[in-house]
C-alpha cells in the first residue's frame, strides 16, 4: 500500500467520525404524564424518568384492544401522555384510564393518538395485563394518589314490605235484650178466685133480700 493510498484511507476515517460525532440522535421516551381525575385537585403533572421508564416498559400504552366497552363504569382518570423528542414535549396520546379493584385488571379508553404532526381523536378501549396494572398503580402510590374504583356497584335489592294486614272491624256489641218479667201467678190466682167467691156471695145475699122482700 503506498502512500497515496493510505492518505485516502486517512481522510476516508476522519470523515467517517465526523459523520458520526454530528449525527442527531433524537430521544424518543416517554416525558411526563398529566393526570386529572377522582380525588385530585386539579391536574397532577408527573416527570420522574425512571418511574416512566418502568410504565412504558411495562406495556402500558400498548395493550389488547376490546371490542366493545365494558359496562358498569363510572368516573376515570384522564391522563395525558406525552414524548420527550430530543428535549421537546411532544403529546403522543390522550386516554381515560379505569381502575377495578386492587389486584384486578383496569381499562383504558383511547380518546386521542398523534398522527403526523398532531393528535388525532380515537375511540379504541383497551385491557390492561395485571403487570401493567400494578405498574401504573405503584406509580400512583409513589407520588401519594390513591385511586377509586371506576366500578359502579349495584345496589342492594329492597325486601318488599310485609302487607299490612288490617285487624277486623269489631263487631258491635249488642246488650241482651231484656227478658219480660214473669208475672206472679201464684199469688194471682187466689186473688182471682176471692173475687170470684166475694161477687156471687154478693149476689146470693141480694137475691135472698129480694124474695124476702116482694115489691107491693
Amino acid at each position: 500500500m503506498n502512500r497515496t493510498t493510505r492518505h485516502i484511507l486517512f481522510l476516508i476515517l476522519v470523515i467517517a467520525l465526523l459523520a458520526i460525532s454530528t449525527t442527531v440522535v433524537f430521544a424518543k421516551e416517554l416525558g411526563l404524564l398529566i393526570i386529572s381525575g377522582p380525588g385530585l385537585k386539579g391536574d397532577i403533572t408527573l416527570k420522574d424518568s425512571g418511574q416512566l421508564m418502568k410504565l412504558e416498559q411495562s406495556g402500558f400504552f400498548d395493550q389488547a384492544s376490546l371490542t366493545k366497552p365494558p359496562e358498569n363504569l363510572g368516573e376515570g382518570y384522564n391522563i395525558t401522555a406525552q414524548l420527550n423528542l430530543d428535549g421537546k414535549m411532544v403529546p403522543f396520546v390522550e386516554m381515560v384510564y379505569y381502575p377495578t379493584n386492587e389486584g384486578e385488571a383496569g381499562y383504558v379508553h383511547y380518546t386521542g393518538r398523534l398522527k403526523g404532526e398532531k393528535l388525532q381523536t380515537v375511540d379504541e378501549w383497551r385491557i390492561l395485563s395485571l403487570s401493567a396494572d400494578k405498574t401504573f398503580r405503584s406509580l400512583m402510590s409513589a407520588n401519594k394518589i390513591t385511586l377509586q374504583s371506576a366500578l359502579i356497584t349495584a345496589p342492594a335489592p329492597v325486601e318488599p314490605a310485609a302487607p299490612v294486614v288490617e285487624a277486623p272491624a269489631a263487631e258491635p256489641v249488642v246488650a241482651p235484650a231484656a227478658s219480660p218479667t214473669p208475672i206472679q201467678t201464684p199469688y194471682l190466682i187466689p186473688a182471682v178466685i176471692a173475687a170470684i167467691l166475694l161477687l156471687v156471695g154478693a149476689g146470693l145475699t141480694l137475691r135472698r133480700r129480694t124474695v124476702s122482700n116482694p115489691t107491693m
